[in-house]
């Protein structure tokens, strides 16, 4: 038998490449002889920039930059001298991992410090620039990104707003005269984890804002500044991006963008296997599995996620998928129905939280070993 494994991280518990060595651990004890072959993704979420370095040869752009909530951190970015490309992921300078749990509000978060990076490689003169999206803090249609690249928002008295969640219901207008010169000579990608378009009840404000912290009152809130930002965006440049797949990625990072970068939008799960070369090995070898699988599987997971990439690729390639889960909060008939031929969770139900992610690894093996022991039978 011969697996292909293309897993995302176990979020808080296990990355991607400790979710293959417990997995590949338990298929050893199973006793079924196999081999397996392992690809290291990112859907352009959390684990962007790792993903792009191990593909591709890189350095590492240390930046002075910003946190969310507006305070100065060190970070980085990735740049490839090949192609002059630079890669960012957002998550490093806008991230919600930056914040403690009682510091997180998206009304009061920003993308600044994402557009101080951007910034900074274009003074360096790169002339591609990849931003990878997901795991953000913020709420703020991109226009921290914007005001840090030279835009200014305005309210109905023409006082410069704070580039925050909070700020969106209130801007009357957009200031371009300071905009950072030789910007529409960089070529911007976009590189999305999900295809929710930026407003209403399957966009960026009431789908994510309430994992970022927002109360239901802020979801609302949100929606209607992020609603105001598309018709003052349309009033200025005509533009109608709002209900574009992938226009609410990141609180509408996506969005902002595309809007005052002219960022193309590209899948990231597709981005990174296009990196990987998968195509052509499985051009030149045959699997009998491709082995995938995050977390926590739900609804959101067929949106975009690593794993419907994976499942699009099974699907063209006629390989069985298999996905591994730490809680699945789907019914399995649903996943099957999308094409996944079987998912099987780790977790041990009697056992909190806490324990099933600190004994994620030995979980997944036994499970692991268990479900490749059938097969035998």
């Amino acid at each position: 038998m011969k697996l292909l494994l293309i897993p995302d991280k176990f979020k808080g518990s296990l990355t991607s490449v400790e979710v293959s060595k417990a997995f590949i651990a338990g298929v050893k004890k199973s006793g079924i002889p196999f081999s397996s072959h392992y690809i290291k993704a990112s859907d352009g979420g959390d684990g962007f920039m790792n993903a792009v370095a191990h593909y591709k040869a890189c350095i590492s752009v240390q930046v002075i930059s910003e946190n969310p909530l507006g305070r100065p951190i060190q970070s980085y970015y990735l740049y490839n001298q090949e192609s002059n490309s630079a890669y960012i992921e957002l998550a490093n300078a806008s991230g919600m991992e930056l914040l403690k749990p009682e510091e997180r509000n998206p009304m009061l978060t920003s993308t600044f410090g994402t557009g101080l990076q951007i910034k900074d490689a274009i003074e360096k003169g790169v002339k591609n620039i990849y931003i990878g999206l997901g795991g953000s803090a913020t709420n703020d249609g991109g226009i921290g990104i914007a005001q840090a690249l030279g835009y200014s928002f305005l309210d109905k008295s023409g006082n410069r707003l704070l580039a925050t969640g909070a700020s969106l219901s209130k801007i009357n207008s957009i200031d371009d005269t300071d905009v950072f010169e030789g910007l529409k000579q960089i070529r911007f990608f976009a590189v999305n984890d999900v295809n929710n378009p930026l407003l209403g009840k399957d966009g960026a404000a009431h789908i994510y804002a309430g994992q970022k912290g927002a109360t239901k009152e802020m979801i609302k809130e949100l929606d209607l500044g992020l609603r105001n930002l598309d018709v003052v965006i349309f009033d200025k440049y005509s533009f109608l991006y709002a209900e574009l797949p992938g226009s609410g990625a990141a609180g509408g990072v996506a969005y902002g963008l595309k809007s005052f970068l002219g960022a193309s939008y590209c899948n990231g799960i597709d981005f990174i296997l296009e990196l990987s070369g998968v195509n052509d090995l499985l051009t030149k070898e045959k699997f009998d599995f491709l082995i995938t699988g995050e977390g926590r599987i739900d609804e959101q997971t067929l949106h975009g996620k690593l794993i419907q990439g994976v499942l699009a690729l099974g699907v063209r390639k006629n390989i069985p998928v298999i996905a591994i889960c730490g809680k699945l909060d789907i019914e399995k008939k649903e996943l099957k129905k999308r094409g996944i031929y079987d998912v099987f969770e780790i977790q041990d139900s009697t056992k909190s939280l806490d324990y099933n992610m600190q004994h994620a690894a030995d979980l997944l093996t036994a499970k692991t070993t268990e479900y490749f022991g059938l097969l035998l039978k």
